[in-house]
């Protein structure tokens, strides 16, 4: 407010800048009753420019005063917000990095060739529950929170549409047939072990959390079953999880 103040009373000072110079100037070609003539007219002009600015001057005070008072009832609504969502300054960080945490996940995922997110498939899902878990929380409708979750979730739905693309799975997925026991010796970790699959058996996490709709527990898998092979690549931190998470009950139940 105070530049539009400032604009314009420049603006009144150089108009009556002019009408002096033209007074100045008038004076040397006009006569004594042409030159009276002639102030009355720019004293009229002044006296109305003045005019103009005492009521710019007053507009402007005006509008500061709506200002301040629009200003007070936002501060107060965002109080009341906070208040109704609990959102304590501890809880508000905590909410934050947790966001943010997983803003940076989404945007790793966005920039991995289709193969290495086709590997890492299942983080996407993780990435998902996490987000709707915040979700539930009365912080989310913060507006500075809402914001940032919608443009997450929209990130994910185009790393979902990517991971469904027909193109994509026909080039990347390969599919496994469980034979039996007797004749093939077929566990996730020999599967693992086959040179079509990963030559690797210490790979088996990956194909049971590629097939957690149909491995609930990874040391029974029935004949028959066509299992999604992932693609090859390191473990992923998901997967690493699983199989800790695997050996503690493993041996626990011992």
């Amino acid at each position: 407010m105070n530049l539009k103040r400032v604009v314009v009373s420049g603006l009144v000072l150089a108009a009556l800048g002019v009408v002096a110079v033209q007074m100045a100037s008038a004076q040397e070609k006009m006569t004594k009753e042409e030159w009276q003539n002639q102030i009355t007219q720019y004293t009229a002009q002044r006296d109305s420019l003045k005019n103009v600015l005492a009521q710019l001057t007053k507009d402007v005070d005006s509008l500061k005063s709506v200002l301040a008072s629009l200003t007070d009832q936002v501060t107060k609504v965002q109080n009341e917000t906070l208040e109704l969502t609990g959102a304590s300054a501890g809880r508000h960080k905590a909410f934050d990095d947790a966001l943010k945490h997983l803003e940076d996940w989404a945007q790793q995922l966005s920039l991995l060739s289709n193969a290495d997110l086709y590997a890492r498939r299942t983080e996407v899902d993780s990435l998902q529950a996490q987000l709707d878990s915040l979700k539930q929380s009365k912080l989310a409708a913060l507006p500075d929170f809402y914001n940032r979750i919608q443009a997450l979730q929209q990130k994910i739905d185009q790393l979902k549409a990517t991971l469904a693309r027909p193109d994509l799975l026909a080039g990347l997925e390969k599919t496994y047939t469980v034979g039996t026991w007797a004749r093939d010796r077929d566990c996730l970790w020999n599967i693992s072990k086959k040179k079509s699959i990963y030559d690797n058996p210490f790979m088996w996490p990956k194909i049971w959390q590629g097939n957690r709709d149909q491995i609930k527990d990874p040391d029974i898998i029935h004949p028959g079953q066509k299992l999604k092979i992932p693609v090859a690549g390191p473990l992923t931190d998901n997967e690493k999880k699983a199989e800790r998470r695997y050996w503690r009950n493993k041996h626990a139940a011992q």
